[in-house]
């Protein structure tokens, strides 16, 4: 009982660490930070919404928003900045 209690402990331990890390599979692939707008596009298709939150066209600050497969109730949002992803964090969804 103690072992599978300190499996569950850390397998989601690995989870939040390997979203922090800068990690997120969607489609079968996996995007990571520093990956290029486009990048992200192809490998993930169209967010479920995505909005410019700041700066200019040089150093635009967008946020995309995801709902990855088998992760009921949570959303990945993705950053950019100057076209390239620099955060992605985890949103609990609104029903």
């Amino acid at each position: 009982m103690k072992l599978m209690a300190a499996v569950i402990v850390l397998t989601v331990c690995v989870f939040a660490a390997g979203t922090q890390a800068g990690g997120f599979k969607c489609n079968n692939q996996f995007v990571s930070i520093g990956d290029r707008k486009a990048t992200v596009l192809l490998r993930c298709g169209e967010p479920l919404f995505a909005e410019v939150v700041s700066g200019d066209d040089d150093v635009k600050v967008e946020e995309w928003t995801y709902e990855p497969r088998g992760y009921k109730g949570f959303l990945r949002v993705l950053t950019f900045r100057g076209g390239r992803l620099m955060d992605i964090s985890v949103a609990e969804k609104l029903n």
